[in-house]
């Protein structure tokens, strides 16, 4: 019926307050609570991470970082360079957005270098998969970690990691797929027609925040006992992620051209504009969400059974499903984590970490698998001039095994750390 995921959600956070009995004029009041709580919570973060994204998109922040990493790791190491490149371009901005804008890039280093399109596409589009699943400030983590109650900085350390590990899967399955295909048939030549400028500032406004936000979670640690200090505490402010994004959008105003800084109205305002779909689909998986917590009934079902890798587990195949379904990776995170939230004591995720790698396991089922209804694969294929056969073929499944690598390190990093 393609009814907007919010509506939808917002549809059946009401139908299930009626069906749990709850009252009409109550349920709309915890529909309008769940949907408030988690807007105020992440909002700001969403509204200035799709800013900055936005302004590393228009200065051209983001041609310099891939010039950067031609530059310094050479032609013959291309897809890596791609792959690891779309991981960090990812972090601010969409991956579909992010893919759109250095597609015409692709396609120049494909010419210029010989490499295959389908090698470069896939490389490119899996690094910038996995920080789109598992990274914060991208909206579909973000909302996650509103909704678990899970701590931002906690998330965007662990899922950097396990996020690292599952773009370079990406990366490998090319290999294995395509392995005579990677040595690089073209000579030294090629590599001076392309624009080889150094710009290690363009990846400024990405890194400072991460740094940041990074400190702030490690010196709150507990393991740590660091005692609290007016130092602690102004990088305790400075690290929280919407002071830290704040921070990576002043410095990228530093790339802004004279010429073009009578555009920023005009880039906020679309920045704005394109924000309101993702705060809508956020607040009302967070109403659903809350009117389930409110009902009582989780506590109802009497689920005491589950332990927690049987729980990462669940939580995968949930989130695979919703996502192979309904095709949006961001839209099958906030939905599992809706219905998920309530039973997380129940299935024995209790801790800190534990929150987190919940988060990651749905995040992991959420990019599994990508295929003809998801938005993101046909801007793959579209933008790279591929036949959908191929695109199935090579990227459907790296997605697959994306998915089933993130679940494996989620478990892995549970059996470690918990």
């Amino acid at each position: 019926m393609k009814i907007k995921p919010y509506f939808a959600l917002l549809i059946i956070s009401i139908l299930s307050g009626l069906f749990l009995k709850i009252d009409f004029s109550e349920t709309l009041y915890l529909t309008f609570v769940g949907f408030k709580n988690i807007i105020l919570s992440i909002g700001p973060i969403i509204i200035i991470g799709t800013i900055l994204g936005k302004f590393l998109q228009e200065t051209g922040a983001t041609n310099k970082m891939v010039t950067t990493f031609i530059s310094i790791f050479g032609l013959s190491k291309i897809p890596l360079t791609f792959n690891i490149l779309g991981f960090i371009i990812s972090i601010p901005v969409f991956c579909d957005a992010a893919f759109i804008l250095m597609s015409s890039i692709i396609k120049e280093i494909s010419r210029v270098s010989g490499r295959k399109m389908i090698i470069l596409t896939v490389c490119l589009a899996t690094g910038l998969y996995s920080a789109h699943v598992f990274v914060p400030p991208t909206p579909g983590p973000l909302a996650a970690s509103a909704l678990i109650g899970a701590n931002v900085g906690l998330l965007l350390l662990l899922g950097l990691i396990i996020g690292i590990a599952v773009s370079m899967s990406g990366y490998i399955w090319m290999r294995v797929l395509l392995k005579k295909d990677f040595k690089l048939s073209s000579d030294n030549k090629a590599s001076n027609s392309l624009n080889h400028e150094k710009k290690i500032s363009a990846f400024l406004p990405i890194i400072i925040p991460i740094i940041l936000i990074s400190i702030s979670t490690l010196l709150k640690y507990p393991s740590f006992n660091i005692i609290e200090n007016q130092l602690t505490n102004f990088i305790g402010f400075i690290g929280k992620p919407e002071i830290a994004l704040l921070i990576g959008l002043i410095i990228s105003i530093v790339f802004i051209k004279r010429d073009d800084s009578k555009n920023i109205s005009k880039w906020i305002g679309n920045s704005l504009k394109n924000s309101l779909d993702i705060l809508l689909i956020t607040g009302a998986g967070g109403a659903l969400g809350f009117i389930i917590r409110t009902s009582g009934v989780i506590e109802s079902l009497g689920i005491v059974n589950f332990n927690g890798i049987y729980g990462l587990v669940s939580v995968f195949l949930i989130a695979a499903l919703i996502k192979t379904v309904q095709g949006s990776s961001t839209v099958a995170i906030i939905t599992t984590c809706a219905l998920v939230s309530p039973l997380i004591d129940q299935i024995g995720i209790i801790g800190e970490i534990e929150k987190v790698l919940l988060i990651t396991s749905i995040g992991s089922g959420a990019m599994t698998v990508s295929h003809v209804n998801d938005s993101y694969f046909w801007v793959v294929t579209k933008y790279s001039n591929l036949n959908i056969k191929e695109v199935i073929k090579f990227f459907t499944t790296a997605t697959l095994i994306q998915g089933l690598t993130g679940l494996s390190f989620s478990i892995i990093c549970f059996l470690l750390l918990t």
